[in-house]
């Protein structure tokens, strides 16, 4: 198991604690916010890139992969901050015995899911632009890696098709 290994491994149990911690329907608004957040960084991540690329000069790839998690994470959130809305309003009904406990266990398996498919995509991303030698090595070394590339497949169909015809590591 490599560092990549088990940086992946650390992030995946982040997800599940805070799945558990936060319970299922502020979970399943992460999970609707990572699909949501998928759409919207697929789709919009070449235009913004093309329009800070002159204005930042950097490296394209690295651009490209700051840009896409950042509308990742606006799109994410966004409907994060719905579902917390929601949660609140139905927050009463925790006082019912054993409910508080199935709404943590529930969220901490929603918790597992969102990690896989958010920690996937990420990683699915930067193998399509790869920007540093390491990751690119660690990546094609790593069991973890390849796993979570395979099961952020679903999220595909929400991605443009010139992103997917991308030559990349992988």
């Amino acid at each position: 198991m490599g560092q990549l290994d088990i940086i992946l491994l650390i992030l995946l149990s982040g997800f599940v604690l805070f799945g558990l911690w936060f319970g299922l329907v502020h979970t399943l608004g992460s999970l609707i916010g990572t699909i949501v957040g998928s759409f919207l960084a697929g789709h919009y991540y070449a235009p913004l890139t093309d329009w800070l690329l002159p204005i930042t000069g950097g490296n394209p790839n690295l651009i490209k992969v700051i840009v896409f998690i950042f509308l990742f994470i606006i799109g994410n959130r966004l409907v994060g901050f719905v579902f917390w809305i929601i949660e609140k309003i139905f927050g009463v009904l925790k006082i019912l015995p054993f409910l508080s406990t199935i709404d943590h266990l529930l969220g901490g398996v929603f918790g597992l899911l969102e990690g896989v498919l958010v920690i996937g995509l990420t990683l699915y991303f930067i193998s399509k632009f790869p920007f540093s030698e390491w990751l690119t090595g660690a990546m094609l070394t790593s069991g973890v890696a390849a796993y979570l590339i395979k099961v952020s497949a679903l999220l595909l169909p929400l991605l443009p098709d010139a992103l997917k015809a991308v030559q990349g590591v992988f």
